[in-house]
């Protein structure tokens, strides 16, 4: 299915001119092309994106469908013009085994956009107008494409058109102004939303193109004069919807726009035949919320333990220092925690302005990045286990002590940063959901959710440093401190061996089907599918593999039911698999998802239990 495969580079060249290259052949050619040949002082002039893709390829509409990608245009404009929004061609409905439907076009398609321009220009001016236009291109797989393109246009007293031909014949796809020959009226019916169509021609076929955006919906069936459009999200309170009427009698057709006042019904996911996520939420203060706790809960999970102990050891060789020692130190680790994920958030943000994308843990991604966390992790584990003391003279001793990791502002910054950094391995309960929204939100957003995350991690050590008389509450000091310090020792030489098996891998990867192919291939055979996104670095993965997964319960209903079970490894930052990632509104592992025979998807929760996973089971069987 082309909906599912793979995407593979993405590359884009500059100039006038843009061609998309995969494996030596010239997959789309973009360039700007405008409707005259000068621009009118104070008058709007468009421009259009031309997207030539080869024969057999398609890119997509404003609505994708059930997978896909619309194309996008950041423009550059001299000061005082002002761009408007893509004006989008009626697509073509593209239906895929499996109950996908998406919209598409095939071959070439011309986007315009209108620019107004301002009054103050001065006939015999040049102005150059640029964008950066990025896109999918699909066929048997999903290529990303992007360009950055340009146009100069003199400033003229008067015009005349240009390029007439194509923009007639996509102006001719666009919805017509003025009031439509109709009446539309919405109403619920249980969970579906019906669209009433009155003063319809009778001889007038009838389609429908929804444009659902944040709302969840099923695939519209179009009976005249009503279209019934499902709501997936049992807690989506929609009233209406946008979308694109088309009136097609003999020959012609007429394109109505369809604009409807609706209550905000947000998802935590995008479907492949209709997918079933936790939660339904479009408050910021609810996902700063599940952002506060997803960081807290993450001080207890298994990627984070070895770092948070050592952190744990290190208050109890300062208990007794002064309370103003203390909280001092505590907050500089708090700093810590918050230099990384803020860190973290302006990476993010910096790539997205760049037309790229970071994941949670995508540093876990890069052998060199692993390889220096496993020699840093050696080293002081060695220490810890007393193979060596690092003994240097004088005051060269103390910086270096207070810089590497001793009881030093240097140091607790850095322990707090370290403590992090391991943490974004894996992703805690609460979180997944909350850094699905956060990627897909602008950068104000961004960085409000990730200093969310940051808080409810560092809480904490806030409150210990804040009250160190708790510390009084912990043993005294005595020779099982030398034991703790070398159980500690041993812990981390562990994360040494996982962290060297996970750079192995990742340096010599096994040679394996692309994993859309996989999935292509599974869901053809109409039994249940069960997708286990996980990754080498991701311990919460191996905990419910171990505990879920891999139990007897678990297993026999997988046998008994003939459940085709699919492994997404994600370790090396699969481009395809970080694709469905986000179509499911997961920004990180572990992950799964259950595809029923007929097509329906349910996302289960980060963390999953036998009955969780059984009921899943039961409900795609049912």
């Amino acid at each position: 299915m082309r909906v599912l495969k793979i995407a593979l580079f993405l590359l884009g060249c500059a100039g006038l001119c843009n061609g998309q290259m995969y494996q030596g052949r010239q997959l789309v050619t973009a360039r700007l092309l405008a409707d005259a040949d000068g621009i009118v002082p104070g008058h709007p002039v468009t421009i259009g994106l031309d997207l030539q893709a080869q024969p057999g390829w398609h890119t997509y509409w404003e609505y994708p469908g059930d997978a896909g990608l619309a194309t996008r245009i950041d423009w550059t404009l001299p000061a005082g013009f002002k761009a408007g929004g893509i004006q989008w061609p009626l697509p073509k409905l593209d239906a895929e085994p499996g109950d996908i439907v998406c919209y598409i076009y095939p071959g070439e398609v011309l986007l315009p956009v209108e620019i107004q321009t301002p009054p103050n220009l001065q006939p015999g001016q040049t102005v150059q107008i640029s964008a950066h236009a990025s896109w999918l291109v699909c066929k048997e797989i999903c290529v990303p494409g992007k360009a950055d393109l340009s146009i100069s246009l003199p400033v003229v007293a008067a015009s005349h058109p240009a390029n007439e031909a194509l923009f007639r014949q996509t102006r001719a796809m666009l919805p017509m102004a003025g009031s439509p020959p109709f009446t539309a009226s919405w109403s619920h019916s249980g969970q579906t939303l019906v669209l009433n169509l009155q003063g319809l021609d009778p001889s007038a076929a009838v389609d429908f193109f929804p444009l659902p955006g944040d709302v969840q919906i099923g695939h519209p069936d179009v009976a005249a004069p009503a279209v019934h459009i499902p709501l997936l999200d049992p807690k989506a309170t929609a009233n209406s919807i946008d979308g694109v009427v088309v009136l097609k009698k003999g020959a012609g057709q007429e394109i109505w726009q369809l604009s409807g006042n609706k209550t905000a019904a947000s998802m935590t996911g995008a479907g492949a035949g209709g997918v079933t996520a936790m939660g339904g939420h479009s408050s910021l203060i609810y996902w700063l919320g599940l952002g506060f706790l997803g960081g807290l809960i993450l001080n207890v999970m298994p990627c984070v333990l070895p770092v948070i102990a050592l952190k744990i050891y290190g208050f109890i060789e300062q208990a007794g220092k002064s309370p103003r020692r203390i909280l001092a130190l505590g907050l500089t680790f708090v700093a810590g925690i918050f230099a990384w994920f803020l860190f973290l958030a302006a990476l993010i943000v910096g790539f997205k302005l760049a037309g790229h994308q970071l994941n949670w843990a995508f540093q876990f991604q890069h052998p060199a990045f692993v390889a220096t966390m496993a020699v840093i992790l050696l080293l002081f584990s060695l220490n810890l286990l007393g193979v060596f003391e690092i003994v240097l003279p004088g005051r060269l001793q103390a910086k270096v002590y207070e810089a590497a990791g001793g009881e030093g502002y240097a140091g607790t910054f850095w322990h707090g940063v370290f403590a992090t950094l391991l943490g974004t391995s894996c992703t805690a309960p609460c979180l997944g959901p909350a850094l699905g929204f956060a990627l897909s939100q602008p950068a104000p957003t961004i960085f409000a959710m990730f200093g969310a995350m940051a808080a409810g991690m560092s809480t904490p050590y806030a409150l210990l440093a804040a009250k160190p008389g708790w510390l009084r509450y912990l043993p005294k000091p005595g020779i099982w401190m030398v034991r703790v310090k070398q159980a500690l020792g041993v812990l981390l030489m562990g994360t040494v061996l996982w962290l060297g098996s996970l750079m192995i891998k990742e340096l010599f990867p096994a040679r394996t089907e692309p994993f859309p192919t996989q999935l292509a291939r599974a869901l053809s055979e109409h039994k249940i599918v069960f997708i286990d996104f996980t990754a080498d670095w991701c311990v919460n993965c191996k905990v419910n593999e171990h505990q879920v997964l891999d139990s007897g319960p678990v297993q026999d209903a997988f046998k008994q039911q003939g459940v085709i079970l699919l492994k997404a490894d994600w370790t090396s930052g699969d481009e395809g698999i970080t694709a469905l990632l986000r179509k499911f509104g997961r920004a990180g592992v572990p992950c799964y998802v259950v595809y029923s025979p007929d097509g329906r998807v349910m996302v289960l929760p980060e963390v999953i239990t036998k009955d969780i996973v059984l009921n899943a089971l039961e409900q795609s069987q049912s």
